[in-house]
C-alpha cells in the first residue's frame, strides 16, 4: 500500500510539474510567434494571450496559423542554444592561460628530454595571446607571443609563433583544433651556488591541441582545450667549486598543457 501511494504521488507530481512548465504558443501567419497564457479564445472568436510580464495581445482568427501548448523549459533551452554571437570573418584575438605538466624521466643519462637533479615531475604555467584574421568560418591564421614558466626545472621561455586553427561546425559549442610553430627565447638564468651560467639560448617551438569553443551572446567566446607543447634550448655553464669545468647541454622540454581562454 505504501509503495502504491508513493508511485501515485510521483506520477501526480510529475504531471503537475509538466503542466506548470507548459505554455500557450500562438503561431501567426506572418511568421510571428507569441508565447504566454491564453486567457480568452472561445467567447469572442478572438485570441487573447497574456505574456509573462502582464501585457495582453489580441489577435483575429484570420491572423492565426495555429495554437499549441509547448514545454516552456525546452523552448528556453532551445532559445539559449540558438541565441549567440559568432564571428565568421575579421580580426580576432585569443588569450589563453594554461597549466603545464611534464613527466619525469628519472634522470636517465641516455635520455636528454629533461635535465634536473631531482626526480620530480614538472609543473608550470603558460600565458599566451594571439592576434590574427578569421579568413572564413573554418580557418584562422595569426601570430602569437607568450611566456612559459617551468616551475620545477626553474626555466622560463618566451615563445614567438604562427598559429593556424580551425573549427568544424557552426554551433554554439563547436570542436576546435590548433597548431603552433615558431621560436622560443630562453630567459637568462641567474648564477647559483657553485654554478655560473655562461650562455642560454632558446630553440624551436611547436604546440598542437584541440578542444571546444563556446560562443556566448556577447562578442567574447570561451575556449577549453588540451594539447602538447615542446620547447628546445641549449645552455653553457661552469662549475665554480673547484674544477671550473664547462658543460654544454641541449634540452628538449615536452609538456602536456590544459588551456582555458577567451576570444574576441
Amino acid at each position: 500500500m505504501k509503495y502504491s501511494l508513493a508511485v501515485l504521488f510521483l506520477v501526480l507530481s510529475s504531471e503537475l510539474f509538466a503542466q506548470s512548465n507548459t505554455q500557450d504558443v500562438v503561431y501567426l501567419k506572418n511568421g510571428g510567434i507569441i508565447r504566454g497564457k491564453i486567457i480568452d479564445h472561445e467567447s469572442t472568436g478572438k485570441v487573447k494571450i497574456e505574456l509573462c510580464g502582464g501585457s495582453v495581445f489580441v489577435f483575429q482568427a484570420s491572423e492565426i496559423d495555429s495554437l499549441k501548448k509547448e514545454n516552456a523549459l525546452k523552448n528556453k533551452l532551445h532559445e539559449i542554444g540558438q541565441n549567440y554571437f559568432r564571428k565568421d570573418r575579421g580580426f580576432r584575438n585569443m588569450t589563453e592561460l594554461a597549466i603545464i605538466y611534464g613527466v619525469n624521466f628519472k634522470n636517465n643519462p641516455t635520455n636528454n628530454l629533461y635535465y634536473s637533479n631531482t626526480n620530480q615531475d614538472d609543473i608550470g604555467l603558460s600565458l599566451e595571446t594571439v592576434n590574427g584574421y578569421q579568413f572564413w568560418p573554418y580557418l584562422f591564421v595569426g601570430g602569437g607571443i607568450g611566456i612559459d614558466r617551468f616551475i620545477t626545472y626553474q626555466q622560463t621561455f618566451s615563445p614567438f609563433f604562427l598559429r593556424v586553427s580551425s573549427e568544424f561546425i557552426k554551433r554554439k559549442v563547436t570542436p576546435y583544433i590548433y597548431v603552433d610553430a615558431g621560436y622560443s627565447v630562453m630567459w637568462k638564468q641567474p648564477a647559483t651556488d657553485g654554478i655560473s651560467y655562461n650562455s642560454n639560448a632558446g630553440g624551436a617551438y611547436t604546440a598542437a591541441g584541440g578542444g571546444v569553443r563556446i560562443y556566448t551572446r556577447s562578442r567574447a567566446s570561451v575556449i577549453l582545450s588540451a594539447g602538447y607543447k615542446m620547447n628546445m634550448s641549449s645552455s653553457t655553464w661552469t662549475y665554480t667549486y673547484d674544477s671550473y669545468d664547462t658543460y654544454n647541454v641541449t634540452r628538449t622540454y615536452q609538456r602536456f598543457v590544459m588551456n582555458i581562454g577567451v576570444s574576441f
